[in-house]
């Protein structure tokens, strides 16, 4: 019967607890796991199962979360609540690391929304219960293990999407005037493109930037009607240098577009 909670749910959230971080393609997988285990012939969509877990969940204040890789726009899901998830993780010490950390990474200078390993380390020395240079290389491992940060091939530190989605509640009140959400998606964005217009807070992931000007003939920003900049990239140097390729996409396409026009007049 649709909405009852049964042993299916009950081993699909175990699986989900035990993988912390996934996929949907992960987590239709463990739900079919799931079914064939209890010999569960469910008559729910995947979507009405996790709605019944998560009305489970509502009770504990805790749910399953979906939303999309900043990065390739790949849905992913989770089963966090607040940077409160991280206090059985992680010591109170090694938890004001990491708020730091995070302090940094989302004010760096011109949305950049990085921290050099360098300048991370050095926060290691400032805390109330300093820690050796050895165990904040350590606990920059371990942090990057759990997949609460990504480390580039520069060695910089930038939010994995887990820490978007897991503390999203806890990074919009602490962080309101340094994180804006996508104009498309309206999920927090640390890696895509900006408005050139300094006052203008219209911002895109590259695959929804994408997404958004396929659909129209202008290449325009949506708020202040300022032609499209696709260079003026926000993240990390490693998004910077993806976003090359979604600049030739959307050059290309705007370039089409021109074509079109100009046969159309003649």
């Amino acid at each position: 019967m649709n909405g009852e909670y049964t042993d299916t749910h009950r081993l699909f959230l175990q699986a989900s607890i035990a993988e912390r971080f996934f996929t949907e393609e992960t987590a239709i997988r463990l739900y079919q796991q799931a079914c064939q285990a209890t010999d569960d012939h469910n008559s729910e969509t995947f979507t009405e199962f996790i709605a019944t877990i998560n009305a489970k969940l509502n009770i504990v204040d805790l749910e399953l979360r979906k939303s999309h890789n900043e990065d390739d726009g790949k849905p992913v899901n989770t089963n966090g609540d607040d940077i409160a998830q991280i206090a059985t993780e992680y010591s109170p010490v090694e938890i004001t690391f990491f708020r730091r950390l995070i302090e940094l990474i989302v004010t760096a200078d011109d949305e950049e929304f990085s921290v050099s390993s360098i300048i991370a380390l050095k926060e290691v020395s400032k805390l109330k219960v300093p820690l050796t240079k050895s165990n904040g290389e350590t606990l920059l491992q371990r942090f990057t293990d759990d997949k609460w940060l990504i480390r580039s091939r520069e060695g910089k530190y930038s939010l994995s999407q887990r820490s978007i989605l897991e503390l999203q509640q806890y990074l919009k009140e602490e962080f309101e005037d340094h994180l804006l959400e996508c104009t498309l998606c309206y999920d927090i964005v640390t890696k895509g493109q900006r408005c050139r217009v300094a006052q203008c807070k219209t911002r895109f992931h590259n695959h929804c930037v994408l997404r958004y000007f396929d659909s129209r003939n202008d290449y325009v920003c949506p708020a202040c009607k300022i032609a499209w900049d696709s260079s003026n990239v926000i993240g990390d140097s490693i998004n910077r240098s993806r976003s090359k390729h979604h600049i030739k996409r959307i050059t290309r396409k705007f370039q089409e577009l021109e074509v079109s026009d100009d046969e159309m007049d003649q």
